[in-house]
């Protein structure tokens, strides 16, 4: 059982005491967030017995306290607690104890990892967010300036190579040690070599651009821990504004003002978001239909009973300042979470929410929850009675009408247990689930997505694979990218993509190419990122150990349904750990650039975000922004087909759905279409909720478009590039009042 903090203590006794009928002079204001929010920091920094993810540095100072260890389990625990704490040279002396000759390959590994780790912040978190670092393959400069932490890494893991050639986790790692160097390939012994690392030969790219990351010079390349992202127009002022979290319960949420050209400036303060920290996730949405777009924080995932962190509901004032509503909401449950998502699951033109919880002490589960919207500011928690029992460890959850019934139906992805498909049953205002047979794999999965894969009107499914034994060094996370390097048969479960067949779902990993896409997912978006109508995907990778050091995944789609990883040649292989991806056209020219968040989970563990410009304006491109009348005002679920007359005068549609993405990072909620050679001849939208359908005629190749439900003339939408906010001015909403 959890021992209370002092403010959590005054709140359980308002509610005993409201219990008990002794009125409501004794119901105090609903406690303030910031509060709330620091009393939790505060005892989890002492609190023994809670996960290192909490009190990193604590554990890490206390562990200096103690004798020095004796015992090899002692010296690769407390070495492990120093890594965590950010004391890595003390980590290093620990390891070094003793005679280097009677070194266990533990001892050897860890030493390993902590030089490499040591060189890490030496070279590339300290090197002033230079935009190249960490950036597999490592270009000139991306090498680190200070050899010897690399250098003394490289011998170690030879070392272990030597003793059983065998160790894949110590040949990546390896050749992860001579990328640091500089001498890539020909440094590395050849028998250790994993080829096809290094920068492509001159032509070996088929004229695939090298994407740069632009976050250092666009004010946006914040050194954070994991977190959330969520890119779109939070001011009105027609650009794309930018908020990313970082999950220390210290750590700010921040907000980025964008200038109409993709740059940006701070504005944490006057968006009124001072004292409100942490978050692993983000999700948005107008979930007051006042036409501005509001925002959910997701807090206390992997912390087990640790967890019990309230979520944040912000909302916005229209103009980019933010109000924490969360309490007054009915939205101030304490539970572990990483995932939610906002669909109008009774069709009454309002957003709900899903909030997909963990587990707790003994693994026992927290309930998830389904709010219901109660159209005055408040929300209700429907979900036992809609049917949807959804007790389990929820890492990801995404809505979409898997039937084709204009109901949003739910997918959850579940770690260590077979993934989950809740089909929508309400009818007349009754909410009702009923659970639906789908395809369980992978065993272990992270996030999930949505998206029409085959572009045949039906979204299919995704499911990110995440190996379960992804805590600790030495896990074969490392080994896991040397065996698909090296074409070696892999040793964990693969993402799995399952395609809508009009009722149920086949299993088409293979046949989309991801057969070997092994690598451990935690953060993933989708888009169509060069503009060929086909959706890509960047996969945001990783584990809580500095072992695992895997790069991130640019994965392009095309005609014939296989994704080709596109990683290394585009440049966007960061090594250091992903979390929130985003995209969105934050520079005015139509298409979309692509924002991931970076850095682990442990204290020390930071890393500068990543912002990529994209290079494919040339392919055309529309936007178009949704609003509902009848359906929710952010039009969240609404089904978009664009319908293109190619240059040779064949004929295609482009399916797209009005959503957030993939489960882990929140994309812009306008969709940035691209046409390739094409021209747009009508656009057709089906409202969500309402049912109701729109057909736009109007819209032309390199155009801005507001689409609002019950019209047929598409809106143009010029680009505001000064401070003052060009909001819209809508008549009433039909299916919007209280």
């Amino acid at each position: 059982m959890l021992l209370l903090t002092g403010g959590a203590r005054r709140r359980v006794l308002a509610i005993l005491l409201v219990g008990l009928g002794m009125g409501s002079a004794c119901t105090p204001e609903p406690p303030s967030m910031p509060e709330v929010l620091a009393e939790k920091h505060e005892w989890l920094a002492e609190a023994r017995g809670a996960p290192a993810f909490t009190n990193g540095r604590a554990r890490a100072l206390r562990e200096m306290d103690r004798p020095p260890p004796t015992t090899l389990r002692d010296i690769v625990r407390g070495s492990s607690r120093l890594l965590q704490g950010g004391l890595t040279q003390e980590a290093i002396d620990m390891l070094s104890l003793g005679d280097s000759t009677a070194w266990e390959p533990a001892q050897i590994s860890r030493l390993g990892v902590a030089y490499l780790r040591l060189g890490e912040q030496a070279n590339c978190l300290a090197a002033g967010h230079a935009a190249e670092v960490c950036i597999l393959p490592f270009r000139a400069a991306a090498v680190h300036a200070d050899p010897e932490p690399a250098r003394r890494a490289a011998a170690l893991f030879e070392t272990l190579l030597d003793r059983d050639s065998t160790d894949l986790d110590a040949r990546w790692l390896l050749n992860i040690a001579h990328q640091a160097l500089g001498d890539y390939p020909d440094g590395v012994p050849a028998r250790y070599r994993i080829p096809g690392l290094g920068v492509p030969p001159e032509g070996a790219a088929d004229g695939f651009p090298r994407l740069e990351n632009v976050a250092p010079e666009r004010g946006v390349a914040t050194m954070a821990l994991s977190g959330g992202a969520a890119l779109d127009d939070f001011d009105g002022d027609g650009d794309l504004d930018l908020i990313a979290s970082s999950w220390g319960l210290a750590d700010p949420i921040r907000y980025y003002e964008n200038d109409g050209r993709g740059h940006f400036t701070e504005r944490t303060q006057e968006a009124g978001l001072d004292g409100l920290t942490g978050g692993l996730n983000l999700i948005h949405g107008d979930v007051d239909n006042d036409g501005d777009l509001d925002v959910f924080v997701l807090r206390g995932a992997w912390t087990r009973q640790w967890g019990e962190i309230p979520n944040s509901l912000l909302r916005n004032d229209g103009q980019g300042r933010f109000t924490d509503d969360t309490f007054a909401a009915g939205l101030g449950s304490e539970r572990p979470t990483g995932a939610a998502a906002f669909a109008d699951v009774d069709g009454d033109g309002w957003l709900d929410l899903f909030v997909g919880n963990e587990v707790g002490e003994r693994r026992t589960h927290y309930a998830s929850e389904l709010y219901l919207n109660n159209r005055d500011g408040t929300f209700r928690d429907a979900a036992r009675e809609a049917g949807l029992t959804v007790d389990a460890f929820v890492k990801g959850a995404v809505w979409t009408d898997a039937d084709a019934d204009g109901r949003p139906d739910l997918y959850v992805s579940v770690m260590s247990a077979a993934n989950r498909l809740y089909l929508n049953r309400s009818t007349d205002g009754r909410v009702r689930f009923e659970a639906a047979p789908v395809a369980a794999g992978p065993e272990a999965s992270f996030s999930a997505a949505a998206f029409d894969w085959d572009q045949d009107g039906r979204d299919d499914l995704m499911a990110l694979a995440y190996p379960s034994r992804g805590f600790s060094e030495g896990d074969g996370l490392a080994g896991g990218a040397a065996r698909e390097a090296l074409g070696m048969p892999p040793r964990h479960e693969p993402t799995h993509l399952f395609r809508n067949l009009g009722g149920s779902f086949g299993d088409v990993t293979e046949v989309a190419g991801l057969g070997r896409f092994t690598a451990p997912v935690m953060g993933v978006n989708v888009e169509d990122f060069d503009g060929d109508g086909w959706v890509d995907l960047y996969a945001a990778t990783g584990a809580p150990n500095f072992a695992a050091l895997v790069p991130n995944r640019l994965l392009m789609g095309g005609p014939d349904g296989r994704f080709v990883d596109r990683t290394y040649v585009s440049g966007t292989g960061h090594l250091q750990k992903g979390h929130g991806v985003s995209f969105g056209d934050v520079d005015g020219d139509l298409d979309p650039e692509l924002y991931v968040v970076a850095g682990g989970a442990f204290e020390s563990d930071t890393a500068a975000n990543l912002l990529f410009d994209n290079p494919w304006q040339d392919r055309g491109w529309v936007v178009l922004r949704l609003e509902g009348q009848q359906a929710n005002r952010s039009a969240i679920g609404a089904r978009v087909a664009v319908r293109v007359l190619d240059s040779d005068g064949s004929r295609r549609t482009l399916w797209r759905t009005v959503g957030m993405g993939g489960s882990f990072g929140s994309n812009s909620l306008q969709l940035e279409v691209g046409l390739g050679g094409g021209t747009v001849e009508a656009v057709e939208v089906t409202w969500p909720g309402s049912g109701t359908e729109s057909t736009f005629g109007d819209v032309e190749r390199g155009g801005r478009y507001r689409l609002v439900e019950g019209t047929t003339a598409a809106q143009p939408i010029p680009l505001t590039l000064d401070a003052t906010p060009a909001r819209p001015t809508m008549g009433g909403h039909e299916g919007h009042g209280a």
